[in-house]
């Protein structure tokens, strides 16, 4: 049995065809949603509707004070309940993982590295530098740090595009669980250029300890994600019957 496509729907069609076919090129400003709505014959809130579809889709994106602007980058979903590599986040949105810049070398552990790692501060640490990208477009500017008698930095180079946690696992240290905080930051100068955008971009920064199965911690992690390239979801469970009200 078919079913006929909502207004909202079918609105957000045609500006989907629009911007797809490059009427409506990334960068440009959509006309406001009166003049939308008058242009189809429809209530402002029907194109309101639609527009909001667009930009749960990636493919547009409110500026307050400024109007609608076209994107053409979808939104990478990211299920913060769940603990992957950015590489396979990305290949499992359909976008092509790849990675813009990387280094690669010792260096001496920063006090709050040291401290999750549970070394001395200033112990020599494997420290990897990518910049992620998703067809090409920069969105994630990541450093991971483990113990060089785990990985040197040869063995990092040699991974290519490769994960941390494969490669971990392979020495027999496979990641069990990680621990992350989430803080909300605009993109200072060095980020930005790393990313490609604007200084005081808004980004999302996450910091996480990843440990085996026995407790051990084998990586420090801190991640800057643009964050109008992803859609971030959590699981969150309860209340159930105690606290609800």
């Amino acid at each position: 049995m078919s079913t006929t496509p909502s207004l909202r729907h079918r609105l957000a069609q045609e500006l989907r065809d629009r911007i797809r076919s490059g009427e409506l090129a990334p960068g440009d400003k959509l006309p406001s949603e009166p003049e939308l709505a008058h242009g189809r014959g429809v209530a402002r809130s029907s194109m309101r509707a639609a527009i909001t579809v667009l930009e749960e889709e990636g493919l547009i994106r409110r500026r307050q004070g400024s109007g609608t602007y076209v994107t053409y980058r979808p939104a990478v979903e990211n299920d913060l309940s769940r603990n992957f590599g950015v590489g396979a986040m990305i290949a499992a949105t359909g976008l092509g993982p790849g990675t813009a810049e990387e280094t690669c070398e010792l260096e001496p552990a920063p006090p709050a590295v040291a401290a999750a790692l549970d070394v001395p501060v200033g112990t020599p640490l494997t420290a990897l530098r990518r910049v992620r990208t998703a067809d090409g477009r920069r969105v994630v500017v990541a450093t991971d740090w483990c113990r060089a008698e785990h990985l040197s930095p040869d063995e990092l180079r040699d991974m290519g595009q490769g994960s941390v946690y494969t490669a971990l696992a392979e020495k027999g240290l496979a990641v069990d669980h990680g621990v992350a905080s989430l803080t909300p930051e605009n993109a200072d100068a060095e980020i930005a250029l790393s990313l490609d955008v604007a200084r005081g971009a808004l980004i999302l920064t996450i910091d996480q300890v990843d440990s085996t199965a026995e407790g051990v911690p084998v990586l420090v992690s801190r991640e800057h994600h643009l964050a109008d390239a992803f859609s971030f979801t959590v699981v969150r469970q309860g209340p159930g019957s105690e606290g609800a009200s």
